[in-house]
């Protein structure tokens, strides 16, 4: 079974949690460059563990060692995270919670998914970050329609 049936059946995020999820990236691009990276995450967490809070969100969510997250990273994080089995409930809360600065969370489950994943060798997440160029690249357009 490919990777495309696998994340879209119940899997992907519902509109109103992305859009959640893009506004906290966007809390945290506070100079709109469309990526973040430490020192704009640690001024997102001012002194709440900043140092702790961004050196943890970039070990779970930084797939490609860049020193930096795209919106697509961050988007992909979240789809592992209903993946792994978070409910939408329970990952609109942790995102509340991020909304309000609060700490970043560990998911465990999530972390092995990732760790085993980058083991495969055909990793699945590289293919989710692609999907949501695309995605993104689908919505750009229809927005310039428009």
């Amino acid at each position: 079974m490919g990777l495309c049936s696998s994340m879209h059946h119940g899997t992907d995020l519902s509109a109103s949690l992305r859009l959640k999820a893009v506004q906290i990236f966007q809390k945290i691009d506070k100079e709109n460059k469309g990526v973040i990276d430490k020192k704009t995450t640690q001024q997102f967490w001012q002194s709440n563990f900043a140092k702790i809070n961004t050196d943890a969100l970039f070990k779970a969510v930084d797939f490609d060692n860049s020193g930096d997250i795209t919106i697509q990273e961050w988007l992909t994080f979240w789809k592992i995270v209903k993946k792994t089995g978070y409910t939408e409930q329970e990952i609109n809360e942790e995102l509340d919670e991020l909304m309000q600065g609060k700490a970043w969370v560990q998911f465990r489950v999530v972390d092995q998914f990732i760790q085993v994943d980058k083991n495969r060798r055909r990793s699945q997440i590289p293919q989710i970050v692609m999907e949501e160029q695309l995605l993104t690249l689908r919505k750009t357009k229809t927005a310039e329609i428009k």
